[in-house]
């Protein structure tokens, strides 16, 4: 997750300058193509991928998709000219797209119930880390050595060897073993691995189920399906445009010079949200988290919508609120997914959901530059509120409350939004 943050804002940083655009020709078309390459390689990364890592195991996976990923990193050194960037950021985007369908789940079918809102949101806090650390690596070389932004576009290089190393050794979710009825081989990794019984957590309630594709689309599985993808988009779809784009939002907004230095801010702005956000995930639940920042967001950005009819440090604050807010419930998208499908059909509902989520970051990366062109900043902070807001209403209806539910009970059949069905019985939310 850090290394997705970090590759994003490598790119982003390196786009701020002007060097990298004067020396292999990055026209205004190139620009909005290379901002969205790795969210497009991620779409198709997590829509493929993760059924692939339903089917295979998480293991195997998690060791392929890095190694793709060090190799374009290292390439990135190399590009001279602005189709070579697009496509190693479409491959580098698969192989983060594959990520988002093998890390988390594996984290979360590993995690105790009490505390995997903090282990899941701690992944998506290393996102907006990494973001801020690449951002600060382009604004230091856009300052002192312009003319170095291959460093910048290859920096992804460092984070991606040492997650490498640390992946090495790392056991099989004993979950998918027993979903593929190898009970043996994940009883081993419990008691031998971890070192606990099979009866400390709910083990023994997974079930060995076939995974099909399908079920997503089941009555069963739709609803929760629906909702993990539109949240997740009305969550990403500003975000990731106002802050690829923040120097030119803020200079709309009136800052001026001060642009480049407002966006570094911004970004450890979202990252106090983030660290609130897991402070709170498992203390208060998930659906507070995510109900009233997306309101809280779809207000900042109507209010940076009034643009000159407010006074420039009024308009930056509200920006700011935008982002705060956007951190306390960027966690989520790292929890949620992983929490209610099951562990058959858990990463692939997980790449679904990542993918439609790329859908809405590349089209807001791709519009946005056409927006503020084109319409100025006001209709365009108003269609990115109006995002947030529906965001709001889908999470105030469906969003389900698994904070302290264990997985074999979040994951499967729900009802409503009362309860789940677990094995033909209503358990309330209130059991927990």
């Amino acid at each position: 997750m850090f290394i997705d943050g970090f590759v994003f804002a490598s790119v982003a940083s390196a786009l701020a300058g002007t060097a990298m655009a004067r020396d292999i020709g990055v026209t205004s078309t190139w620009n909005s193509l290379i901002s969205s390459s790795t969210l497009i390689g991620t779409f198709f990364g997590g829509l493929f991928l993760g059924y692939v890592t339903d089917r295979l195991g998480r293991r195997p996976m998690f060791t392929i998709d890095l190694s793709v990923f060090l190799g374009c990193a290292v390439l990135m050194f190399f590009v001279t000219a602005a189709w070579q960037v697009f496509a190693l950021g479409l491959v580098m985007g698969l192989a983060v797209g594959a990520d988002y369908s093998i890390g988390s789940p594996l984290l979360a079918e590993f995690a105790p119930t009490r505390k995997r809102g903090n282990y899941l949101g701690i992944l998506e806090i290393l996102w907006n880390v990494g973001y801020v650390v690449a951002y600060l690596i382009g604004y230091l070389v856009n300052t002192n050595w312009p003319d170095a932004w291959h460093y910048t576009l290859a920096a992804s290089t460092v984070p991606a060897v040492v997650c490498l190393l640390l992946r090495h050794g790392l056991p099989e979710s004993p979950r998918w073993l027993i979903s593929k009825g190898r009970h043996k081989e994940a009883a081993d990794i419990v008691e031998q691995d971890l070192g606990v019984s099979m009866d400390t957590e709910d083990w023994r309630d997974e079930q060995a189920e076939e995974t099909r594709y399908r079920e997503l689309f089941s009555p069963d599985y739709l609803r929760r399906t629906v909702f993990t993808c539109v949240f997740w988009i009305c969550i990403v779809l500003p975000y990731f445009a106002l802050t690829f784009f923040q120097p030119t939002v803020l200079r709309a907004i009136g800052l001026g010079g001060s642009a480049l230095a407002g966006a570094l801010l911004g970004t450890f702005v979202a990252l106090v949200g983030a660290a609130t956000g897991w402070f709170l995930v498992d203390r208060i639940g998930r659906r507070t988290i995510l109900i009233w920042p997306m309101f809280g967001c779809a207000l900042a950005l109507f209010l940076v919508a009034l643009g000159s009819l407010l006074p420039v440090w009024l308009a930056t604050a509200c920006f700011f609120g935008y982002l705060f807010s956007y951190g306390i419930m960027s966690i989520l998208p790292g929890i949620y997914p992983e929490e209610v499908f099951p562990t058959s059909i858990r990463t692939s509902g997980v790449g679904l959901s990542s993918a439609a989520s790329r859908i809405g970051a590349a089209l807001g990366t791709f519009v946005l530059p056409l927006s503020l062109d084109h319409l100025g900043l006001s209709w365009s902070m108003v269609f990115m509120g109006v995002v947030s807001l529906i965001g709001g209403v889908t999470s105030l209806m469906w969003a389900p409350e698994t904070n302290n539910v264990v997985l074999t009970r979040s994951g499967h059949r729900q009802a409503d939004g009362k309860g789940w069905w677990v094995k033909g019985a209503l358990i309330p939310q209130r059991q927990g």
